[in-house]
């Protein structure tokens, strides 16, 4: 009568490394599932910034176009020249 073939050592390893590579994948995935939600909160939070940083170039922008602007770069240049008063 044969014998069924029992594991060897090398299968017993790879069955048990097996487990521990899906045991982690499992909790790879409770962490993402974890995180997922703060990780697009803080994507809307960088594309809000974003938009603030380009809302705030565009006043630069307008405000260095601006006659007024113009009109007193000479006054700007004098101060720069000027050593700055303590009081």
């Amino acid at each position: 009568m044969p014998k069924e073939p029992t594991q060897t050592t090398a299968q017993t390893a790879e069955a048990n490394e097996l487990r521990e590579a899906r045991l982690e994948i499992q909790a790879l995935r409770s962490e993402l599932a974890r995180v997922a939600p703060t990780i697009d909160d803080l994507k809307r939070q960088v594309a809000a910034a974003r938009r603030q940083g380009e809302r705030y170039r565009f006043q630069v922008e307008t405000l260095r176009r601006s006659s007024s602007w113009r009109i007193t770069k000479p006054l700007r240049l004098l101060r720069r020249r000027q050593p700055h008063s303590l009081g």
